[in-house]
């Protein structure tokens, strides 16, 4: 496998993007310019202008007279010489990433790497949002792990990569439904055969405009995307969750947690935990 890369302007990005799928290119991609920036909820971006990116084209070939091919593509249309090449030695789908000690007595890593006095979730990231790197998923995890749900029934909204879902089924869950609008299945379907669990059920549509039937009621409901959308599945969430059941919130900035919490607890719940790290919250309610 090849990787052809060459630095253009963000401007210009899009009109060669296309001018290579003309040509038959399609395994294109660059990182947008992006400045961070701070809203109500929590954090948003704004893509810059006139910045230079690193268009590259992946050939998923050997073969170097295709990759010469491509190169000249792509030479032509941007009428520049200043094109480079790389063999990719590291071909997998999966990306590796550092394991991520919860300093709980667990660990996140991948089932290559060995571990002697700690437990350890076995997991790789393919890409989908929730790796455990950040605080948020985090102080999930500990909370997840901390606990016993024998005979549970548990909802992971927005599931991303599934980290919270298999914690859920390791820390033996009756049945974990893991839901996301997007397809992850492939994805959480590979992480939990690493860890042998097959108490994991994927649901991927839109639940907020009832593109899914769900055919449970559940004893504990995670939701860990953000303020504004917690607000708007909270009907939805009051429809699925058992009474006295346990709704864990994450994903909630420091400035707006008072707000969001305030409209959660008019759907009839009692706060019972907060925890935060750094300007990160996450919480613990009871539906009363």
């Amino acid at each position: 496998m090849y990787e052809i890369s060459v630095k253009i302007n963000v401007n210009e990005v899009d009109n060669i993007i296309e001018k290579l799928l003309i040509n038959d290119i399609y395994n294109t991609f660059y990182e947008a310019p992006l400045e961070i920036t701070t809203d109500k909820y929590g954090y948003g971006y704004i893509e810059k202008d006139n910045e230079d990116v690193v268009l590259k084209v992946l050939v998923e070939d050997d073969n170097t007279d295709e990759v010469n091919k491509q190169k000249k593509i792509l030479k032509d249309i941007i009428l520049s010489e200043d094109i480079e090449v790389k063999h990719l030695e590291n071909t997998r789908f999966q990306q590796e990433f550092e394991p991520i000690d919860l300093n709980n007595g667990w660990i996140i890593a991948s089932p290559e790497y060995e571990v002697h006095d700690k437990n350890k979730i076995n997991f790789y990231s393919q890409g989908a949002f929730g790796t455990g790197l950040h605080e948020t998923t985090q102080d999930c995890l500990r909370i997840i792990l901390s606990e016993d749900f024998t005979n549970k029934k548990v909802m992971d909204i927005g599931t991303g990569s599934g980290i919270l879902s298999i914690a859920s089924a390791i820390k033996n869950a009756k049945l974990v439904s893991a839901l996301d609008i997007r397809n992850v299945t492939e994805e959480i379907d590979f992480n939990s055969s690493l860890n042998n669990l097959s108490n994991i059920e994927v649901l991927v549509g839109d639940a907020i405009n009832d593109d899914i039937k769900v055919n449970h009621k559940y004893d504990w409901v995670y939701i860990n995307i953000g303020g504004e959308e917690t607000k708007l599945f909270m009907n939805f969430i009051n429809s699925i969750i058992k009474s006295n059941g346990t709704l864990m919130i994450s994903g909630l900035v420091e400035w707006s947690f008072n707000e969001v919490i305030s409209n959660v607890l008019k759907y009839g719940y009692e706060l019972k935990l907060k925890t935060q790290t750094n300007e990160w919250c996450t919480c613990l309610l009871s539906k009363i």
